[in-house]
């Protein structure tokens, strides 16, 4: 299985993640897609 993903600070409202596993799926792919928050630096 791949593993893409989205990183930023805020990713919540990011519809990328829905729309790619949609895809994934109706296509066949075995892939994942996730979002990664860091922390914030200072």
């Amino acid at each position: 299985m791949d593993v893409y993903g989205l990183i930023g600070n805020p990713v919540d409202h990011s519809l990328s993640p829905p729309m790619h596993e949609a895809a994934y799926d109706a296509l066949g792919i075995d892939a994942r897609y996730v979002t990664f928050e860091p922390a914030e630096s200072a």
